[in-house]
């Protein structure tokens, strides 16, 4: 037996407000379990936070000591250098010099300009005076820096 088109129709009409209505309750479920799962989550967040900061307040602090350094082997490696540093001795000018102060006595016999002074020993005259120490050498100041332009 066949249907009546109004059965037909309201069958099919049914079903579709069933299906619909089927939809809208689980997309509602859904936004109202996801809810529920974010407060429970952010409960939860805010009673960790609660916990730590009562166990925080509880904890004293503890002093720290400071730590002692820890004495190591060492050696200590001096090297010296020695610098050496030749002064020529001018010679007097012939015929025109002392009466013969350097010279005199035989022991020293060889010319003035033959003898030198070296670091940490001084050539001796005849007459057993030691040579004179060189003068210390002045050093310049370094120069000062330029001061700013006004156009800067």
């Amino acid at each position: 037996m066949p249907r009546s088109t109004t059965s037909r129709d309201l069958t099919l009409n049914s079903l579709s407000v069933l299906t619909g209505g089927l939809t809208a309750a689980a997309l509602v479920g859904t936004g109202l379990v996801t809810g529920l799962a974010a407060d429970y989550t952010a409960h939860k967040a805010h009673l960790k936070a609660q916990s730590l900061a009562a166990a925080a307040a509880a904890v004293r602090p503890v002093a720290v000591r400071p730590r002692a350094p820890i004495p190591r082997p060492t050696r200590t490696v001096t090297t010296t250098r020695v610098v050496v540093k030749v002064v020529q001795v001018a010679a007097p000018a012939a015929g025109g010099g002392t009466s013969g102060a350097a010279t005199s006595g035989g022991a020293g016999s060889g010319s003035a300009s033959s003898a030198g002074t070296y670091a940490g020993t001084t050539s001796s005259t005849s007459s057993g005076a030691a040579a004179p120490a060189p003068a210390p050498v002045a050093v310049a100041a370094p120069a000062a820096p330029p001061a700013p332009s006004a156009a800067s």
